[in-house]
């Protein structure tokens, strides 16, 4: 009980308040999209476009010690240095690589597997590329496995507002979304345009891919969009059930790995991935007993 009253009073674990914060924000969005992504069985797509993300990070922290250096003697360049934004770049390189993963699947005739396996490896080796060329190479550490103890303000602001506009966007087109997830051919058939409804859910992913870079890492980002989608799935097949199954479970698994990480002093992220985990488990076992016992 001690270590409860000192995160949540003591001034020495305002970090973890924050961190406690930003999971609860982010759990919102991560339950959300995490439920089409497991309904619609395209957790690879994300996995491509989480990869590109390290592209996009490599690309960032690249610009802007390029342009702190100066630029060749450019005060201007050097001026611009603060506004590059690592995450910010990983935005657009995630969003850029969702449409074209959708593009492709949509109108190419390219293999699905082929040009998905291309763009996770090109997105790495982009990353990879432009850190050899950058100092303070393990900085890059917090992008791939998370580091959401110390999480900025300015980025819990920008989780927040991310968050915000990705819910938006689905309360908008929730039912469009669920149409092209459950039965696409269906809803063209009713006139909905299928493609565009898909590939805006491949830029939502792409969104919320970015927002859990900073919290569980590139690397585990995959299994924090799913599993608590996934076990969310095993309670109910109704999609908007599920969706919100999806948000507590996402939100209590957060917490209770963030909690046991400040406790016991392991890292969150992969913290919060094996509590996701073990909640999956238990679940899956409990339904399998039950049905053989049925």
């Amino acid at each position: 009980m001690s270590d409860l009253y000192n995160i949540a009073f003591s001034p020495d674990y305002a970090f973890a308040r924050t961190a406690f914060l930003v999971s609860a924000l982010a759990s919102l969005s991560f339950g959300v999209i995490g439920t089409f992504v497991v309904v619609r069985r395209i957790g690879y797509i994300a996995g491509a476009i989480s990869h590109c993300a390290f592209g996009g990070i490599g690309i960032g922290l690249f610009l802007r010690q390029t342009l702190a250096s100066g630029l060749g003697g450019f005060a201007v360049a050097r001026s611009l240095a603060p506004w590059i934004d690592p995450i910010i770049t990983a935005i657009l390189v995630s969003v850029a690589s969702a449409l074209v993963i959708g593009a492709v699947q949509l109108y190419g005739k390219e293999r699905e597997d082929t040009i998905i396996g291309a763009v996770w490896s090109v997105g790495m080796a982009v990353g990879l590329l432009c850190l050899d060329k950058t100092s303070g190479y393990h900085s890059v550490s917090s992008y791939l496995f998370g580091d959401i103890l110390l999480i900025s303000r300015a980025d819990m602001l920008l989780v927040a507002g991310l968050g915000i506009a990705v819910l938006v966007v689905v309360y908008v087109c929730f039912q469009r979304f669920a149409a092209v997830c459950f039965d696409e051919e269906f809803a063209r058939l009713r006139g909905i345009r299928t493609g565009l409804y898909y590939q805006l859910l491949l830029v939502l992913i792409a969104v919320t891919v970015v927002l859990m870079v900073r919290i569980v890492g590139i690397i585990l980002v995959i299994a924090m969009l799913t599993l608590p989608a996934a076990t969310a799935a095993r309670l109910t097949k109704r999609l908007f059930p599920m969706s919100i199954a999806a948000v507590i479970l996402c939100f209590c698994c957060s917490w209770i790995g963030l909690y046991l990480s400040v406790v016991f002093n392991f890292s969150a992220g992969p913290m919060m991935i094996l509590v996701s985990a073990v909640v999956y488990t238990a679940v899956f076992l409990v339904q399998t007993a039950t049905t053989a016992s049925g």
